[in-house]
């Protein structure tokens, strides 16, 4: 992979966003004075190549999960930020490794990027309000939660994680529990990014993350949507107008208050 490559030619070469740290790192490449993924791809093979020789003899599953918690959260000393928990640096992989701290997504890219170069079928959990991670096994799926140092989570545990991380306006449904996509898992971290920006009433860097939600789910309304509401903040009409008509473009029912917001500001 070239050392600059974009969001756009990482999504049009991978659509899958199979290598989802790779991803992890363009998404927010404008946080960062480098973009290069490359140190932190170099950092997540050191880290697999260390943790293959502590493999169990013979294998055990859960001698392996245990080995891979210890090494993220107990050796390299990986939490979840809880005292600056809105700060945007935790959703930025290269800054979550140097700080040793992140969101629940971001620690949970970094927990199945390892998981995966160690052969295990690592996957993200998109539960409302809180990321948590999964093992695909022949006998079924094993949740974790590496925004608390990997704790194993069952079906319970679970539900009460949506509760508090939504103050019970969501109801838990076990469909909740299925992977999400590697696509999703990015489109998830820029929203995160993107919410902070916009609740900050930060404009430029809302911009970009808007942009970016729109190359990550070009057949979502919402992005545009978000996008036109960040233009109008930054006083540019025609760009909102433009992402409006392509929101309604895309929506699959017509929307009147679309259409007389669109009128109204075309009217100036």
């Amino acid at each position: 992979m070239a050392e600059h490559v974009s969001l756009h030619e990482y999504l049009r070469t991978d659509p899958a966003c199979r290598q989802l740290a790779l991803g992890a790192v363009l998404a927010v490449a404008p946080m960062l004075q480098d973009p290069d993924p490359e140190p932190v791809l170099g950092m997540l093979d050191q880290w697999a190549f260390e943790l293959a020789g502590r493999m169990p003899l013979p294998w055990s599953i859960h001698g392996a999960i245990d080995a891979l918690n210890h090494y993220l959260f107990e050796e390299l000393g990986f939490h979840g930020d809880r005292l600056d928990y809105d700060n945007p640096d935790n959703a930025v992989l290269p800054k979550v490794i140097q700080r040793k701290k992140g969101l629940p997504i971001a620690l949970s890219i970094l927990w199945i990027d390892v998981a995966k170069r160690l052969g295990l079928d690592a996957v993200g959990i998109a539960l409302p309000g809180h990321f948590v991670t999964a093992l695909k096994l022949d006998v079924g799926i094993l949740f974790f939660d590496p925004f608390n140092r990997g704790r194993a989570l069952g079906e319970e545990e679970a539900a009460r994680i949506v509760r508090k991380a939504t103050g019970g306006r969501a109801s838990f449904d076990p469909r909740m529990l299925e992977p999400a996509s590697h696509r999703a898992i990015l489109l998830r971290l820029l929203r995160n990014i993107h919410a902070r920006f916009v609740k900050s009433e930060d404009w430029d860097e809302a911009l970009w993350s808007a942009t970016h939600m729109t190359l990550m789910a070009p057949e979502d309304t919402g992005p545009f949507r978000d996008r036109a509401f960040v233009h109008l903040k930054r006083g540019e009409i025609m760009p909102a107008v433009q992402d409006l008509q392509e929101a309604i473009r895309l929506s699959q029912e017509d929307d009147p208050q679309l259409r007389e917001w669109i009128a109204k500001l075309q009217k100036g």
